[in-house]
């Protein structure tokens, strides 16, 4: 509820009204109220509400000097004793606009004095800043609101409050407004006159916005790039290429097993399927001429299945765009009669097409 006292003081200090904006008073008087939050840990405290007189001296445009009594009594919480307040602040403001409604940097020190009904008096030096608003009426009256904040330089503790004042600005006046007077109208025969004829505008020239060389009420393709060749419509000539990606993963003898060696070349396969989601890859594998026929054809199979499942696992491609096929020793790439020959033959290859339209350049 305090919180919004607050926010209602500043609020209402805000309304516009005119006054001419060069005009500023030899000295203003304050009468107006206060509320002051104590801090609870030291203080035993509520808050007070208080009355409020001030003055103010301007110096120049921005800076006025002015000082302000505010009298109050502050309960004891939770007991029927009270103080006698009252706080005496000298300072200096800072205007941030000049005109009617003007906002200010306030800035001072202050003497406090606690007047307790049972005990002695006592004081405390504060430092005090504050943010508020004036606003000037044309009959010299003046609206003030602001927010303080006070720090004790004897209990390093820091408090807060607000005021609302009105006030009056002795010796300032405004300009009574200057009101033209409008000569006589001088009335005039009128002349009937023969209206000239309507200047005929020039077609516009036409506009090739992207400069593709096809005006814009023709082009059916904005903002093409320059470096592209376009039709009539001025869309770019697309060209259809066929791309292409093959794999040729290694075993050992008598092995099916996928290392992780070879996950470099089967992944330049996945990578070229994720770019081209509409592309499908068969695996082939094959073996040396060693063993048995039937032998070798199982285990190409296994090494197909193996590098499909890798596919499948490892670089998440659908199962259903991989299809496996073993050959056995079938279709030697190499001479089997060698050792370096055998190895090239134990492998599974794979080749992944795709067709791509690029744009034609100039």
């Amino acid at each position: 509820m305090k919180k919004t006292v607050l926010l209602a003081c500043l609020a209402t200090s805000v309304s516009t009204l005119s006054i001419a904006d060069d005009e500023y008073s030899d000295f203003e008087a304050y009468l107006g109220a206060g509320t002051y939050m104590f801090d609870d840990n030291l203080r035993d405290l509520d808050d007070a509400y208080s009355l409020e007189g001030g003055l103010e001296l301007p110096m120049n445009e921005t800076v006025s000097l002015e000082a302000w009594l505010s009298d109050y009594t502050a309960d004891r919480s939770n007991t029927s004793a009270e103080y006698d307040v009252q706080r005496i602040n000298l300072g200096a403001l800072f205007h941030l606009k000049e005109g009617s409604t003007r906002p200010f940097i306030s800035a001072g020190a202050s003497h406090l004095e606690f007047d307790p009904q049972n005990g002695s008096k006592f004081s405390e030096s504060l430092v005090n800043l504050g943010l508020g608003v004036k606003q000037y009426f044309d009959n010299n009256i003046i609206l003030r609101g602001e927010l303080l904040t006070m720090n004790s330089l004897d209990n390093e503790v820091t408090e807060f409050g607000a005021r609302l004042a009105v006030g009056y600005a002795f010796g300032r006046s405004v300009a009574a407004p200057v009101v033209e007077v409008a000569p006589a109208p001088v009335i005039k025969k009128k002349v009937k006159e023969k209206p000239a004829p309507a200047p005929v505008k020039p077609a516009p020239a036409p506009v090739d916005s992207d400069k593709d060389g096809v005006v814009d009420a023709n082009d059916k393709c904005a903002n093409t790039n320059a470096a592209f060749k376009v039709d009539a419509s001025g869309c770019p000539v697309m060209l259809t290429e066929a791309v292409e990606i093959k794999m040729n993963v290694k075993f050992a003898n008598n092995s099916s097993i996928v290392t992780s060696e070879n996950f470099s070349e089967i992944q330049k396969v996945a990578d070229f399927m994720k770019q081209f989601d509409k592309t499908t890859v068969t695996v082939e594998g094959y073996s040396d001429d060693r063993g048995r026929a039937a032998y070798n054809k199982n285990l190409s199979q296994k090494r197909a299945d193996g590098v499909r499942t890798t596919l499948i696992n490892e670089f998440k491609i659908p199962a259903e765009r991989i299809t496996a096929i073993g050959y056995g020793e079938e279709n030697p790439i190499a001479n089997n009669a060698t050792a370096e020959g055998r190895a090239q033959n134990r492998r599974v290859v794979g080749v992944v097409e795709a067709k791509v339209e690029k744009a034609v350049t100039k």
